[in-house]
């Protein structure tokens, strides 16, 4: 996919199967996908720990380290232009996908976006 291309608008329904249930998993899709230019909207995390990663959520105040039941998270190592701190309205993120076991900086992650810019959703037409 050439670089200046648009990014795929996706939704975490795209990535994720058996959302906000225990059998919550990575959909086929998620690695399919892998390797693309994409855009989804979700909700600003961190994790837990000496090393607080960004990440994305579906869902507003989810605390992936928390939760009661598993939670559909997206690593966003390294994103940049992070909405002010606490801001905690949806957002959206526009970077590469990527799908397989990491570990960056002792950080460990299934799905990411790389090289990801984060948005206030309402102003990222």
């Amino acid at each position: 996919m050439p670089r200046d291309s648009a990014p795929l608008a996706l939704g975490f329904a795209d990535l994720f199967d058996h959302l906000g249930t225990g059998d919550l998993r990575y959909s086929a899709s998620a690695q399919a996908l892998s390797g693309r230019d994409i855009a989804i909207e979700g909700f600003l995390s961190h994790a837990h720990g000496s090393r607080p990663t960004m990440l994305l959520v579906d869902q507003p105040g989810v605390c992936p380290d928390c939760s009661p039941a598993p939670a559909a998270v997206i690593a966003l190592p390294d994103a940049s232009s992070s909405p002010r701190e606490g801001a905690d309205g949806p957002v959206r993120v526009v970077g590469r996908l990527n799908y397989g076991f990491r570990v960056d900086a002792g950080v460990a992650s299934i799905l990411r976006i790389e090289n990801a810019t984060v948005f206030p959703a309402e102003t990222s037409a």
